[in-house]
């Protein structure tokens, strides 16, 4: 009997701080941590808005709903209509894209934005992102282009929306060439 209870004495001493251990770290992961990029298998995983495989990553994007839900798209165009289409535009935890010079993800909420007709893009939205101001006017001179924010470049996206479908991207470029 004494061994018995020496054991359950030794097994609540030791599953206690386990226990402890795991809700300390369950807590730590749900509060106060920073979104992380979406993940995206290129040559494999499909863009969201029009379903086709995303290969170039200085052009891939994507965002992480309030849920945790990843959307992943082939170009920042994209991304940026498939989000105003959404029924509740405000119901995201964080945007992100690729750095056109490095390729590496950055929170698209700070990037800068180079649009040019100039700039080939997956679909043709003319569209890049740079972590760096200093890049992208350097971009913008050499493709006659425009540096925008992410309100800017938002904006734009809602104007082409009311505008109809003639003004996305795939749209509005000349076939003859």
């Amino acid at each position: 009997m004494i061994v018995v209870r020496i054991f359950q004495r030794l097994a609540v001493l030791t599953l206690f701080p386990i226990v402890l251990l795991l809700l300390l770290a369950g807590c730590n992961q749900t509060t106060g941590t920073e979104p992380t990029p979406p993940e995206i298998h290129y040559g494999e995983d499909m863009c969201e808005f029009c379903g086709m495989i995303i290969s170039e990553e200085r052009f891939a994007a994507g965002y992480i709903g309030v849920d945790g839900q990843e959307h992943i798209f082939d170009d920042l165009a994209g991304m940026f209509q498939a989000h105003l289409q959404e029924q509740d535009v405000k119901a995201v935890a964080a945007f992100f894209v690729h750095d056109y010079e490095d390729k590496s993800w950055i929170r698209a909420e700070t990037a800068h934005y180079v649009l040019s007709q100039e700039l080939p893009t997956p679909m043709l939205s003319g569209l890049a992102a740079f972590a760096s101001a200093d890049q992208a006017a350097t971009l913008a001179a050499e493709v006659d282009g425009q540096v925008l924010s992410f309100d800017e470049v938002m904006a734009h996206f809602q104007e082409r929306a009311s505008m109809g479908a003639e003004a996305q991207p795939g749209h509005d470029h000349d076939h003859s060439k």
